[in-house]
């Protein structure tokens, strides 16, 4: 299980004293700042989505065409990783039945 806390980009202290007190008991932190996609080098997600119980958001354009495909009821099913940089300027997620790729030549297809 997974617990996360969301502070806003202006608390930098605030998060500081978390991540250290989290990190001295022995757990991962993870902070993203300004909604970002977790993938360094990638722009900020204008548009994502969360589907429970999956920790994994899905964002802008695989979004789009995870949504038209069924979303989490369809054939790819839930979420199962974050966005992942795919080839030099592209993203790519996996789901229980599948991955979705997205280039900006290509835009969104299942791979």
């Amino acid at each position: 299980m997974m617990n996360v806390i969301t502070l806003p980009a202006s608390s930098s202290a605030a998060r500081r004293r978390i991540a250290g007190g989290v990190a001295a008991a022995g757990l991962a932190v993870l902070c993203l700042v300004g909604g970002g996609t977790g993938v360094a080098g990638a722009q900020p997600a204008a548009s994502c989505q969360s589907y429970w119980p999956s920790p994994y958001q899905v964002c802008d354009e695989i979004k789009d065409l995870y949504t038209a495909l069924g979303g989490p009821g369809g054939a790819l099913g839930f979420p199962t990783s974050a966005q992942q940089p795919f080839g030099v300027d592209g993203l790519r997620q996996s789901f229980t039945g599948g991955v979705i790729v997205w280039t900006p030549t290509t835009g969104a297809y299942v791979e």
